[in-house]
């Protein structure tokens, strides 16, 4: 065995002795090479082109940088560092890979606020990604492996060698000069100031907020995205607005006219019921009959959507529908929601006019730190599955144990998280497909949706999760009309997010009949009923952040709307959705916030009023406001 050994060491010596000139070369090339390959697999991702000018200044400048600096190391550091950078890059890249899988967008270091409680759904079908991703990293390591094994010692010493590690250091710093510019170069020439009358560009503000993961990574390549990601998404070398500045935007806003629901349900109790991951394709009479029977008998929202600021879907969508804020895609703790200020908090005006307030979801306080948020938003208590007596806390129609707390007092303010729709759609939560397989099976049968194995398999299971889901919401309806509170209760039910668990997302888009990566996929069902609503179809385009002011709205509460991010889904006018890529969607058109197109004057406002929203939870804005 010593022989052996002995023979490889020599056999590599060899190897170094005679090729070891093309050690650094190659590993420049590597670095260089897997940041072209990975956006070459994304090619649709992002727009912008592979071969565009910055993003090759900024992977060549980087490259080269990263080659100089390791350098100057000795062998052994210098193998040392080779390995670990390309393990740490080419491990980025599969996270990369996989993050779009599931949620659409790359990783951002901001995700790692939520990284705990996501990785308790984790599955190892997310990790199904393009075949020839893996071969570029599987090439990859093999070229930093083999730079690795030719990395040689110095031939020089003395004087020749610091002239060399000299000039190392000459290129770095032309490398890190060159990576200044561009930098510079991308930067919007003026300060943003936030003021309704601006002339907002959102293309030129892409850069500078780095919030719009696809595009920001396909702008910069994979090495300027990692840098400068940690740093935004840390409040590394941001500012802050003051808070006269925001006091100034959110009173400058215009609002409009009361409309003739305004007031029409106040002193009246109110459900908002949060269906995890229920979509479009979901609602359908044979696979979810109760909650397609509201869809007909009540206020139905056919145009609503539920853009996404944050890779915990649902955590996202259940901040902007208690507070009416934005929750920032970076520079915001997850523990910020447990210690700020968020006075016009829907929990907390109806608690001003007298009302219990109770929250409700099978999961523990501990997930999403739900217990000390829910408190901190209002709520009188969060309730869990221990709290509602459930057996099993993944299945909803077990969440009925606990009617009788949400139906506590006079009046009553409850807010419901189900479950049931939660992913992974795989033998992982059999517990929950397992009561109703056998009534799906035979559903999708008649569906006539057809795709692969595999996808079948999923559809399947996702079908019947939401069954699970409609068995409570027939339930939670059925108990509401025996103890005659439906007359007196009005009922909100709205989707999280659209059924991102299904692992080929190309099907998904094609279950909803839209194209993967736009707004339609964000097309999630809404309906507003009981309390003596009148059934009707709502084809305004609205969202998610329109819930707290339509909440508002219809029950008169006290609180000023010009506050909020969105607006009554009741109000005159056109809606208007925005989205965290700079982008936003009017019902028909999709406007990228691209720098060739005309900005109009009502989009404009739209994103001063998300950037004010966010701005305000981030730095805490309602803790010195007064009402």
């Amino acid at each position: 065995m010593k022989k052996l050994l002995k023979s490889v060491r020599d056999a590599l010596g060899e190897l170094s002795r005679r090729f070891g000139i093309v050690s650094l070369p190659l590993f420049f090339m590597a670095l260089v090479f897997l940041d072209y390959a990975f956006r070459w697999v994304y090619a649709g991702v992002g727009g912008t082109r592979l071969l565009s000018l910055k993003p090759m200044a900024f992977t060549g400048c980087w490259a080269l940088l990263i080659t100089c600096l390791t350098a100057l190391l000795p062998r052994r550091g210098r193998r040392i560092a080779m390995g670990v950078l390309g393990v740490f890059f080419a491990f980025l890249v599969v996270l990369h890979g996989v993050m779009y899988n599931v949620f659409g967008h790359f990783f951002s270091f901001a995700d790692m606020n939520f990284a705990g409680d996501g990785a308790k759904f984790f599955s190892w079908t997310y990790f199904r990604l393009p075949k020839k991703m893996y071969f570029f990293v599987l090439l990859f390591l093999l070229m930093i492996a083999a730079a690795m094994v030719l990395a040689q010692r110095p031939r020089v010493t003395g004087k020749k060698l610091w002239i060399r590690r000299g000039c190392s250091l000459a290129m770095a710093g032309l490398c890190a000069l060159g990576l200044g510019l561009v930098h510079q170069r991308l930067m919007p020439k003026e300060s943003y100031v936030m003021t309704w009358d601006t002339a907002y560009d959102p293309g030129a503000m892409v850069y500078k907020s780095f919030t719009d993961t696809n595009r920001s990574l396909k702008l910069t390549g994979l090495y300027q995205y990692t840098v400068r990601n940690f740093a935004v998404s840390f409040g590394i070398g941001t500012d802050s607005r003051s808070i006269e500045e925001l006091t100034g935007v959110f009173e400058g806003r215009d609002l409009p006219a009361a409309n003739e629901l305004s007031g029409s349900l106040k002193g009246k109790n109110l459900m908002l019921v949060m269906l995890e991951s229920i979509d479009t394709w979901m609602a359908k009479p044979e696979y979810m009959p109760n909650f397609c029977k509201l869809l007909d008998e009540g206020v139905e929202f056919t145009d609503f959507y539920t853009p996404l600021f944050l890779s915990a879907g649902t955590f996202n969508t259940e901040i902007i529908t208690q507070t009416g804020l934005v929750p920032p895609a970076v520079g915001m703790p997850n523990s910020g929601y447990s210690t700020n200020a968020f006075p016009l908090s829907l929990a907390n005006l109806f608690k001003d006019e007298g009302y219990n307030v109770n929250s409700f979801h099978p999961a523990s306080p501990g997930i999403y730190s739900r217990g000390s948020i829910h408190e901190n938003l209002g709520f009188s208590k969060y309730h869990s599955y221990v709290d509602m007596g459930m057996d099993d806390y993944q299945l909803d129609s077990q969440m009925l144990r606990g009617f009788e707390d949400m139906v506590e007092g006079d009046s009553f303010y409850t807010f419901i998280i189900t479950y049931s729709g939660h992913g992974p759609y795989t033998e992982e939560m059999g517990n929950i497909a397992a009561p109703h397989m056998e009534d799906a099976r035979k559903a999708v049968e008649k569906s006539g949706v057809k795709s692969t194995p595999e996808n079948m398999e999923e559809y399947t299971r996702a079908v019947a999760h939401a069954m699970e889901t409609d068995e409570f919401i027939g339930g939670l309806i059925a108990r509401l009309e025996e103890e005659g509170l439906l007359k007196d209760t009005a009922l909100m039910f709205y989707a999280d997010h659209y059924g991102k668990y299904m692992s080929d997302k190309e099907f998904i888009a094609e279950l909803k009949g839209v194209k993967a990566g736009t707004p339609e996929l964000y097309h999630t069902p809404c309906v507003f009923v009981g309390a003596g609503l009148r059934p009707q179809k709502v084809d305004k385009t609205v969202c998610s952040l329109d819930v707290v002011p339509t909440v508002i709205d219809l029950y008169g509460l006290d609180a000023p709307l010009n506050y909020y991010a969105g607006e009554s889904m009741f109000a005159p006018g056109e809606g208007l959705i925005p989205f965290p890529n700079n982008g936003w969607y009017d019902g028909g058109t999709y406007y990228t916030g691209g720098e060739d197109e005309s900005i109009r004057e009502d989009t404009a406002e739209l994103r001063q009023r998300v950037e004010a929203s966010m701005e305000a939870v981030r730095t805490d804005y309602f803790r010195s406001w007064d009402k």
